[in-house]
């Protein structure tokens, strides 16, 4: 019997550790409706703090990353120039200047090679101005764009299986360590509880 004893108790709080860290886990995501069993409340910890999770997100990122006009800056950083040099050339050869050369009695002057002079003169006032361009869509941008409410939104409307998914194609090998934690800690509580018994003499390790 005190053989069994030696071998069971350990073991079974070693179960016993390892099912409560795999339950914990499994509850951060579920159940995620709210379930009652005897009177008592029961809904995964995310499920049950998304809403609150969505508005804390919203007010660190818009607190702590997007200080000192940061959004404002990264679109002042961004170099308009090449892609000014694109649209205007494009904007000449397929609008345009079919357009020029579509007016009576104008028309027959534009020719490729004024299309080319418009095109170079264009895009020289275009790109001399691009810092002036970048620095209104910066502040049309810092004053428009709602990043809080954005971020709370998305959080908010994150489907959570999806959510689940991922964090756990992530974090499965942390989780399993966090299981097997458990069970290493009931093993050593289920040791503990021997010892205890063996000091109080209601445990005799005699064969």
């Amino acid at each position: 019997m005190e053989l069994a004893v030696l071998i069971y108790i350990p073991i079974f709080t070693a179960l016993i550790g390892w099912l409560t860290n795999k339950v914990a886990v499994k509850m951060l995501f579920r159940p995620r409706r709210t379930l009652r069993v005897f009177g008592w409340r029961w809904q995964g910890l995310i499920p049950r703090r998304q809403e609150e999770i969505a508005r804390r997100s919203g007010e660190i990122i818009e607190r702590e990353l997007l200080t000192g006009h940061f959004l404002r800056e990264r679109i002042k950083e961004i170099d308009l120039g090449p892609h000014l040099q694109a649209f205007v050339a494009r904007l000449i050869r397929d609008s345009i200047g079919s357009r020029l050369q579509a007016i009576p009695l104008i028309g027959g002057f534009i020719n490729e090679s004024t299309l080319e002079k418009l095109e170079v003169i264009t895009t020289e006032e275009m790109v001399a101005n691009a810092p002036a361009l970048t620095e209104v869509l910066a502040d049309q941008a810092e004053q428009h764009l709602q990043i809080r409410e954005y971020v709370e939104a998305q959080i908010s409307g994150f489907d959570l299986e999806k959510l689940e998914e991922v964090v756990n194609q992530i974090a499965s090998h942390e989780f399993r360590n966090i299981e097997l934690l458990g069970g290493v800690l009931g093993f050593i509580v289920g040791l503990a509880q021997l010892a205890l018994l063996w000091l109080t003499g209601n445990l005799s390790l005699g064969m």
